[in-house]
């Protein structure tokens, strides 16, 4: 099961969500994390050191070989990702099936897994467009914040493009509130809003915004494993419930 984890809007939780739901499944199944962003969050999520690194993502998309770039790290095995990723975007102009690379690649290893989640960057370039090309559903988080549903559309649309353009069958597995403040309006309507337009597609769980997420960070573990009392790990166990219900169902 490959799961891309996608919205080209900055800061909404993708990589606390990818690290989080990745160490909770690989609590009882074999799961790949893949680190597709440039900006390498969910790499430095688990307190890998990028200077010590001999393969990455990067190598993966101009050479293949995943197999070489695959570290483990506390339970889960992880394809990490330095900047030197963000010049792979240029050198990969032009190239015939660049949007195919990383699902190529996840086919020669995606048999040893139960679940692949990728980490994506937060835009709709080239590759996003892997992820998704590689992902039999896509997972939205959407921040509790104003200007929450700009962007949605053009994602959506993306989705069915890439369905309809590049011969995939790419399902929403749903979007998930994330960074919700209880005490803020504004965290409220957005939420309201969210569900008024997206309703079938809304996740019941909702994650809160919690400050022992960023220590979490800081301390190069997800917040699961940093602290499971935490308000934050309490969100997380219950979306990664969530969605293996819905993944038996479908």
């Amino acid at each position: 099961m490959i799961i891309s984890i996608a919205n080209q809007k900055g800061g909404c939780g993708k990589t606390t969500t990818a690290a989080n739901l990745g160490s909770l499944l690989a609590e009882k199944h074999k799961v790949l994390l893949v680190d597709i962003d440039p900006q390498g969050n969910l790499t430095t999520h688990f307190g890998i050191s990028k200077a010590d690194l001999r393969y990455t993502i990067y190598d993966t998309m101009l050479n293949g070989k995943i197999e070489q770039a695959i570290i483990q790290k506390d339970g889960v095995d992880i394809v990490p990702s330095t900047i030197d990723l963000a010049g792979a975007e240029v050198e990969l102009t032009g190239k015939i099936g660049r949007e195919y690379i990383l699902d190529n690649e996840l086919k020669k290893i995606s048999r040893k897994y139960d679940y692949i989640l990728i980490d994506t960057p937060p835009s709709l370039g080239v590759f996003t467009i892997n992820a998704l090309v590689a992902s039999d559903y896509v997972l939205i988080p959407v921040q509790a914040e104003f200007f929450a549903l700009e962007g949605l559309t053009q994602l959506l649309k993306v989705i069915d493009l890439v369905n309809s353009r590049l011969a995939k069958k790419l399902k929403l597995l749903g979007m998930v509130m994330t960074m919700f403040n209880t005490r803020t309006r504004s965290s409220k309507e957005v939420f309201e809003d969210v569900k008024k337009h997206y309703s079938k597609s809304l996740l019941k769980t909702v994650i809160p915004r919690n400050v022992t997420i960023t220590d979490s960070t800081m301390a190069g573990s997800p917040v699961v494993k940093y602290r499971k009392n935490a308000p934050a790990s309490k969100s997380y166990i219950a979306l990664a419930k969530e969605i293996e219900r819905i993944l038996k169902v479908k």
